[in-house]
């Protein structure tokens, strides 16, 4: 099987406000979780990460990703009604796995997509129509292997069937499916993701 490289998380729909929220909760724990990061460069932490228990090289994402996700999870956790909030915290899990499954450790960022999933059911619990949650929610569950990928993509390909913004992503779901031996892919459409 070809090396594949998951689908980029589609943050132009992104309110601007929403960012400045972000980037100043991520500024704070940036300040506070300074201690955090060098006891986890000086190895205290037995080369485990103590969000996900995975061992080996997602660890050296931890410095870039565990503040975002921990800057995202207060604030979902302060507005857990908003898709808007709570869409965050997927997205930088879906991140963090996409920096790890890139680095060539699929079997480490399975942890990490399924991280995602959880926080984009939580949108289309909120939001049940939103597009980008549903594919990346898809996407996720390929990468991180899940028996419940076929039926994702199915459902993705379903509802952003009509989408020009999205046209590029259902076209990889649709070869997605058609590897896991749901239906065939029309000739012709990529296999993997953008």
């Amino acid at each position: 099987m070809a090396s594949k490289s998951p689908m980029a998380v589609n943050k132009s729909q992104t309110p601007m406000w929403m960012r400045v929220v972000i980037i100043l909760v991520v500024a704070s724990f940036g300040v506070g979780g300074i201690a955090v990061i060098i006891a986890s460069l000086s190895g205290t932490g037995g080369g485990t990460n103590a969000t996900d228990g995975a061992t080996g090289t997602s660890g050296i994402f931890s410095e870039t990703y565990q503040p975002r996700v921990d800057a995202a999870l207060v604030a979902a956790q302060s507005n857990p009604t908003n898709p808007d909030i709570v869409i965050q915290v997927a997205h930088a899990y879906y991140e963090w796995a996409v920096e790890i499954y890139q680095s060539g450790q699929a079997a480490a960022s399975i942890p990490f997509w399924l991280s995602a999933v959880t926080y984009y059911d939580q949108v289309l619990a909120l939001r049940p129509d939103d597009e980008v949650a549903l594919g990346n929610k898809a996407f996720a569950l390929y990468y991180g292997q899940s028996a419940d990928a076929p039926a994702a993509l199915q459902a993705f390909i379903d509802q952003a069937a009509d989408s020009t913004v999205l046209a590029a992503q259902v076209e990889n779901a649709r070869g997605m499916l058609a590897e896991l031996g749901g239906a065939p892919a029309p000739s012709g459409e990529a296999t993997t993701a953008p």
